[in-house]
């Protein structure tokens, strides 16, 4: 009996795991059949509106006068040196004083004309004292002999007279040497400049032309940097521009272009590590030959120096302005480079419909990304410049754009936010590119 129960109970089991496969396998087969009813029925695409986006940020362009500059480094020279010394031998009585009274040393600034030392002229002033009494004797002993001549001509015979009258006339270059001696005692400063060297002291021996001061002048300086003949064609090119009456494409649109500008950044930076003010300067002058040694050309860049904080041998950096020229001034990383080519992504809107399950909430703003080739553009460091004739943008895209396609749909992160007034009614949780959050 027992037996028996327990086959009835093993057959039980089996139809129920067999009705339980069949029921599944039923079911199964009914989702397969749904989805390919689902399949086939046409469904509607989403609109490019509330489509996934690449989130990108923009910048406006504008044409505007663009500086194309090249670099160099150099450093500053003073605008003049002079070595000056005595004419005489002497021993220096005293030094020339400054605006505070003391000897002058070096650092003092000294106007043209000023006195920087004296000799002990004494016996200078002795010279031209005995060579004015001699010719006060000599032009005396002339008057006598003219006044015989006239009263007894065979008195005194004609080169007798000749005599007396080139011992006058050499009197009196001994006198013109005396009183040029006795003006060469002091020493005086050739030009408004700052006094770089003073090499003698109040009490000290001097012999002629021994260098006494040395001065610089430094109102104005020039920067001085080398630069190679590969590139000095075109630095001579902008110069004879701007000095000549040619006229160029910047001279009629640009009043700025008749000058050989130079933006001078100087080398170090203050105690708070903020680099120095730039300096705006001109280039003065471009040498004719090139170093023997290096083979560079020097380049003199004039740059103002009312306070006199430049100093000779300063190092600092020139961008020398070789050309202005209407463009775009293209932040350097909007740029793309791909096998030497260059492109940017620039963003256009266009309008699309947008429309919520099934009602249609107007007219909304769509920005794609449009590619643009460069074919000329000039690589300026922190930016790039782009010709104004090449490409006509309004925008360019500088963040967001190593992945982007041509004609892909973009939101535009950095829009300026419309203002209250001018936001849709009919859907306020529109985005600022015309997307909506959802």
């Amino acid at each position: 009996m027992k037996a028996l129960t327990e086959k009835i109970v093993h057959y039980l089991v089996l139809l129920t795991v067999t009705f339980a496969a069949i029921w599944v396998m039923w079911k199964v087969s009914s989702r397969n059949h749904d989805s390919e009813t689902v399949e086939s029925t046409p469904v509607r695409e989403m609109s490019p509106v509330v489509a996934s986006k690449a989130m990108v940020e923009i910048e406006p362009l504008q044409v505007q006068m663009c500086e194309i500059f090249s670099t160099y480094s150099g450093k500053i020279r003073a605008w003049e040196t002079y070595q000056i010394g005595f004419e005489t031998p002497g021993r220096v009585r005293s030094l020339g004083e400054n605006s505070k009274g003391e000897p002058l040393d070096e650092g003092d600034h000294v106007t043209q004309g000023q006195v920087l030392a004296v000799l002990d002229e004494r016996v200078y002033r002795a010279q031209k004292n005995e060579a004015a009494a001699r010719v006060e004797q000599t032009s005396a002993d002339v008057q006598r002999a003219e006044r015989v001549r006239l009263t007894n001509p065979s008195a005194l015979s004609e080169s007798e007279l000749q005599r007396l009258a080139t011992e006058e006339a050499l009197a009196r270059a001994q006198l013109d040497v005396a009183v040029k001696n006795l003006e060469d005692a002091t020493l005086l400063a050739p030009a408004d400049a700052t006094i770089s060297k003073r090499m003698v002291k109040s009490g000290e021996s001097v012999t002629a032309h021994q260098i006494v001061f040395e001065l610089v002048q430094n109102d104005e300086v020039l920067l001085v940097v080398d630069v190679p003949e590969s590139q000095i064609r075109e630095l001579e090119t902008r110069m004879r521009l701007v000095e000549g009456n040619t006229t160029g494409a910047d001279s009629k649109d640009d009043p700025d272009g008749h000058a050989f500008r130079a933006h001078v950044r100087l080398e170090g930076r203050d105690r708070f590590g903020n680099a120095r003010p730039p300096l705006l300067g001109e280039v003065y002058h471009i040498a004719e030959v090139s170093d023997p040694i290096t083979g560079l050309f020097e380049v003199e860049i004039r740059l103002s120096n009312d306070e006199r904080l430049l100093r000779p041998g300063m190092v600092a950096t020139a961008d020398l302005v070789t050309a202005r020229i209407p463009g775009y001034r293209v932040p350097e990383e909007a740029v793309i480079y791909r096998e030497r080519r260059a492109y940017l992504f620039t963003v256009e809107s266009e309008p699309a419909e947008l429309e919520l399950l099934y009602w249609d909430a107007g007219p909304m703003d769509l920005y794609r990304a449009r590619q643009v080739d460069l074919r000329q553009w000039v690589d300026q460091g922190s930016h790039v410049v782009v010709p104004g004739e090449d490409i006509e943008i309004d925008s360019v895209v500088v963040r967001g754009h190593f992945r982007l396609a041509d004609d892909q749909v973009v939101r535009v992160m950095n829009l300026p936010k419309p203002s209250p007034g001018q936001v849709h009614a009919a859907n306020p949780r529109e985005g600022v590119d015309g997307s909506v959050d959802r």
